[in-house]
């Protein structure tokens, strides 16, 4: 057990860091949308100093390995117990390691220790040799929008855009995420691609939101509009009716609005959900039924 002068001089270096105040979310957990700002967080510039880094590196190891469920459990609670700390050791070994249950659990630890005071550090890793340490480091940043990412975000969507067809697609999306969830629109065609089927919007729908917010404007809604021609499929319609939810500008109500009278009931739920975010910044309804839906297309066409 660490000792509490240890754990006080780790205490002491961790708060030693400055950084500028900013307003984030909390962290969203998977499948759960996002909550609004709640607190004052400090975005760091360093990361915290461990405890003891043998101990941190033991930890990896019996993740890693995990011989037993127990010796993985054990690494698992060590380096949650260090926090921020273990990070840039645990994201190391995530990009070096090729067995994918080992990069599953590592994946879970970094999940656990990363959050909204870590952006500007994770920025650092968006260069990084390791695939998997980008593409992470891109897709965990975009779960707290920070507009002073933006620059670096681009860069990395540049990067991966040069690649062409033989770009890896998760970074590809991670990036274009990230660029989004800083105010940039130059992702979004990779967001339209990763997304542009009803079934793909229901996996990321979540983190899609979070970060389309962080570029809902007028750049982003001309991107968006320009998808929703009537003579479009309805998958396309209907996607292009989500992604205005979240980043559509309330000039964009007008061509909204037609797509209440859909008999597609559908394309009716997307124009009604569109309506809520751009009009009243408002979560989308889930599973509303054709009575329901008919009912608050209604309501919406008198406002």
């Amino acid at each position: 057990m660490k000792s509490l002068a240890t754990l006080c001089v780790a205490l002491i270096a961790a708060l030693s860091f400055t950084a500028p105040l900013v307003r984030a979310e909390d962290p969203p957990k998977p499948g759960e949308t996002p909550k609004p700002a709640t607190k004052e967080i400090v975005r760091l510039t360093e990361w915290p100093k461990p405890a003891d880094k043998s101990q941190v590196l033991t930890d990896i190891e019996r993740v890693c390995k995990a011989h037993i469920p127990e010796m993985a459990q054990q690494g698992h609670e060590g380096l949650l117990a260090e926090g921020g700390a273990c990070v840039p050791f645990v994201l190391e070994r995530y990009g070096r390691e090729r067995d994918e249950a080992v990069q599953k659990r590592l994946f879970d630890v970094l999940l656990a220790t990363t959050g909204a005071e870590h952006t500007r550090l994770l920025a650092k890793e968006f260069g990084s040799k390791y695939l998997p340490t980008r593409t992470f480091a891109l897709w965990r940043a975009a779960q707290f929008p920070d507009p002073e990412l933006r620059k670096d975000a681009d860069a990395a969507w540049t990067r991966v855009s040069k690649q062409g067809d033989k770009a890896d697609t998760e970074e590809r999306y991670a990036a274009a995420l990230c660029c989004a969830s800083t105010g940039s629109i130059v992702g979004l065609p990779g967001l339209w691609d990763a997304t542009n089927t009803p079934k793909e919007w229901d996996k990321k729908k979540n983190e899609l939101r979070a970060a389309l917010n962080g570029a809902r404007g007028k750049e982003a809604t001309a991107y968006v509009l320009a998808k929703l021609d009537d003579k479009a499929d309805r998958k396309i319609k209907v996607c292009a009716l989500r992604m205005l939810a979240a980043c559509g500008d309330k000039d964009s109500a007008a061509r909204v609005r037609p797509f209440l009278d859909d008999e597609d009931n559908q394309i009716r739920v997307a124009a009604i959900n569109a309506l809520r975010g751009i009009i009243d910044g408002d979560e989308p309804i889930e599973n509303l039924s054709a009575f329901e839906a008919i009912e608050l297309a209604k309501k919406w066409k008198s406002r």
